[in-house]
């Protein structure tokens, strides 16, 4: 139900309550007569086009926003117009249709009685409304604040994208130079292997997560480029379970990993080794490790170990929150373990 008809739901029922109220007191107090019906319509009618009014006006110049003391000075003086609106069309009624056992004589502590007897109505539906329109400003804000702050983290994340990927073309770049004297061969190879992986960067720089069978095909691609550049020293073992390729995960997460695994590790290692990428689902979370031969420095992902960790653990919380890590350590004295761990999620 939309808040029009919802609002018109409570005017109707809400006023017609009043009035069948009014309308049992004057008939336990004076009998049963048929022009209470007449009368009952005639104040709901006023009493609805009285605070419809009131609610086109607040509207329109926004009470809503004005400052607490100016808010209530206006109701206030709102309130008493449409009270004594309806005490000016009531006590003219209760004359005709009382005049034969209407007794009392009006004066001034009367009218206040009558003019009271209507204010209470009024000003609960104003309270009512206020509260309904306050909740609904609030709610928007939060609807607002919440947008803002997506807009916030999507461009921070396409910020740390756009940081990572020249530093990927950077490197495999670097890998092509190296051979284009010794082995132009091998150099051509590396050329269609490095725009198969540019290609598939600029496939999935709009997305913001890829399936993990996606990412290791484009690690295997970006291994194969570097195999040309380190020949026997760069191996490497991928491992999946099948339940899990399907899981999302940000582009590039996992190619950053071996990047850094290369770099930090085979590189620096005159027999090089082997790199070792394990994924399992395990409970509702994605485990990726990472294995490669090193030695561990610090247990703090430092620029010495490149903008590409730190983006990707950003990148993580900003995703998955707290949920989401990256955890770099060492596994025994001769090799370095980075784990990722993040919500199993398909879609």
């Amino acid at each position: 139900m939309n808040q029009s008809k919802l609002y018109w739901k409570f005017q109707l029922s809400g006023w017609f309550i009043w009035a069948l109220n009014e309308a049992l007191l004057y008939t336990n107090q004076y009998g049963w007569k048929w022009e209470w019906i007449f009368s009952s319509f005639v104040n709901i009618s006023l009493a609805i086009i009285l605070t419809h009014v009131y609610r086109q006006i607040s509207h329109k110049y926004r009470w809503q926003d004005l400052p607490l003391f100016t808010l209530i000075q206006v109701n206030l003086v709102a309130l008493i117009l449409m009270a004594a609106c309806l005490v000016a069309l009531n006590i003219p009624l209760d004359y005709i249709f009382l005049s034969d056992n209407y007794a009392v004589e009006l004066s001034p502590f009367i009218i206040l009685q009558i003019f009271l007897n209507f204010a209470k109505p009024i000003a609960i539906w104003q309270l009512i409304y206020f509260f309904f329109q306050y909740s609904n400003k609030k709610l928007e804000m939060e609807r607002e604040n919440d947008q803002l702050e997506r807009t916030i983290l999507e461009t921070e994340s396409k910020v740390l994208r756009a940081q990572m990927n020249p530093h990927f073309v950077f490197n495999a770049l670097n890998s092509v130079r190296a051979l284009i004297t010794e082995d132009p061969q091998k150099a051509k190879k590396g050329i269609n292997q490095l725009s198969k992986l540019l290609r598939s960067s600029l496939l999935t720089e709009r997305k913001k997560t890829i399936s993990l069978s996606e990412e290791l095909d484009t690690v295997t691609d970006y291994l194969s480029l570097e195999k040309i550049r380190y020949e026997d020293r760069l191996a490497w073992e991928i491992t999946a379970d099948k339940n899990c390729l399907k899981a999302q995960i940000p582009p590039m997460l996992l190619q950053t990993l071996i990047e850094n695994a290369i770099k930090h590790g085979i590189s620096k290692k005159i027999t090089g080794g082997i790199i070792t990428v394990d994924a399992k689902n395990k409970e509702g979370m994605l485990s990726i490790k990472v294995i490669n031969p090193g030695h561990f420095k610090s247990p703090i992902l430092s620029k010495d170990q490149g903008v590409g960790l730190i983006n990707s653990k950003n990148r993580l919380q900003i995703l998955f929150g707290e949920t989401a890590h990256i955890n770099l350590r060492p596994l025994d004295k001769n090799h370095v373990i980075a784990e990722v761990n993040l919500p199993y999620l398909e879609n």
